[in-house]
């Protein structure tokens, strides 16, 4: 009997460790990654009219933007979009008014990460054409986050986007009124969104006018910074 209950006792043993071991996979699986805020192999196409015109509003794995000169939403495009998938976009700052600048080592603001831009449920064909906020028709997608133009009390921010391959359509719950501080790690794991499937990245500086309105021009007023050595790791008065 004892032998028995020895090998009842071990087959309850093992039916445990093979039921948390299964648990611990399961959730390796469904862990959504910390977004890396890079330019994919394949870059996301961003493409935004800069007001004025005065320069290229192709987003180049960390080009700099002025404030006052992006603030409408850009056209995106991923050319390798599948036509029978659905996407969904998202734009976060992952800076929130840290008070430095890219490239400084700094650590993230209070606010961040800020949200500014989700949508979900894009066809892959608008996405290969390229998906402009400005003509869609909002019954064909799921409008999460209208675009929110950058927004900063100083320095400059990165901005990064990103392009996830849905599962299958995805009846979105309507987010929170504050886009600060938001968690776009359970958000991704909600949904089982994964990893981006292509994604890019730029640099917004604040500024308190726009140089090409030929107003007094001072950079970051409130800080009395300006980030004039970009690159290089400085911040001059």
């Amino acid at each position: 009997m004892r032998h028995a209950s020895t090998r009842v006792l071990g087959f309850i043993l093992v039916a445990i460790f093979l039921g948390m071991s299964a648990t611990c996979i399961a959730s390796e699986k469904t862990a959504a990654p910390e977004l890396r805020f890079i330019c994919t192999p394949e870059p996301l196409q961003v493409l935004f009219q800069v007001r004025g015109g005065h320069y290229s509003g192709e987003v180049n794995c960390g080009n700099l933007f002025l404030q006052p000169d992006i603030p409408e939403a850009p056209v995106v495009t991923y050319a390798s979009a599948n036509t029978e998938k659905l996407y969904t976009l998202m734009m976060i700052d992952p800076d929130g008014n840290a008070h430095g600048s890219w490239p400084d080592p700094i650590k993230p603001g209070t606010n961040s990460p800020v949200r500014h831009w989700i949508v979900g449920n894009i066809p892959g064909r608008m996405l290969r054409s390229g998906y402009n906020e400005n003509t869609v028709n909002t019954n064909e997608v799921s409008m999460l986050e209208p675009y929110r133009y950058p927004h900063i009390p100083g320095v400059s921010d990165r901005y990064g986007l990103f392009v996830f391959e849905q599962p299958e359509r995805i009846e979105f719950e309507k987010l929170g009124d504050s886009i600060i501080n938001f968690d776009y790690i359970a958000f991704i794991d909600k949904y089982g969104l994964g990893s981006p499937k292509a994604s890019n990245f730029f640099v917004t500086i604040y500024t308190s006018a726009s140089p090409f309105t030929g107003k007094p021009f001072h950079g970051n007023d409130l800080e009395d910074t300006w980030h004039q050595d970009y690159g290089k790791g400085h911040l001059t008065p």
